[in-house]
């Protein structure tokens, strides 16, 4: 589909905060998530076919986006980063639990730290993650109970001084 500047501007507008937040809880570095950024809306321009609706085209991003960074990590020349000191965190700059927090969200395992955005970070529903990702609801609740389980003694640790 070609996209008028208008509308690939508004579409960009829309997107780009919740991709590049998306691909820096795979990627852990900044200048591999914009490029991944830069990667994602190239592959907008190149796409054949328009969205439905809103809610089609954010989940085009979050899944072109989960999708794009597994890619890039599983590639042989790819070493798993965890140099979190470099980790930008929009948004959480000046509430220091609210960056704590993400921090602990972005050391667990992909398929957690991506449940645990799209439902506390996007407000999506476990069903909506469910139809989203192609995964079944039973799986994303269970994934939820697992990620919240791993987040808790750190999170505990915090709230009572350790």
């Amino acid at each position: 589909m070609i996209y008028s500047d208008r509308e690939f501007h508004e579409i960009y507008e829309r997107n780009v905060s919740r991709v590049y937040k998306i691909s820096m809880m795979f990627l852990k570095n900044n200048d591999d998530a914009e490029d991944a950024v830069q990667n994602i809306f190239i592959k907008l321009l190149k796409q054949e076919e328009g969205f439905r609706d809103l809610e089609h085209e954010k989940a085009w991003f979050i899944v072109v986006t989960q999708n794009h960074c597994k890619n890039i990590l599983s590639h042989w020349w790819k070493k798993k980063r965890t140099d979190y000191e470099k980790i930008s965190e929009p948004e959480y700059t000046d509430d220091t639990l609210k960056s704590f927090i993400w921090e602990q969200i972005l050391k667990l395992p992909s398929k957690y730290k991506i449940v645990i955005y799209l439902f506390y970070y996007e407000g999506y529903t476990t069903d909506e993650i469910s139809k989203t990702l192609g995964i079944k609801d039973s799986t994303i609740r269970t994934q939820l109970s697992t990620a919240r389980k791993l987040l808790k003694p750190n999170l505990r640790e915090v709230h009572y001084g350790g």
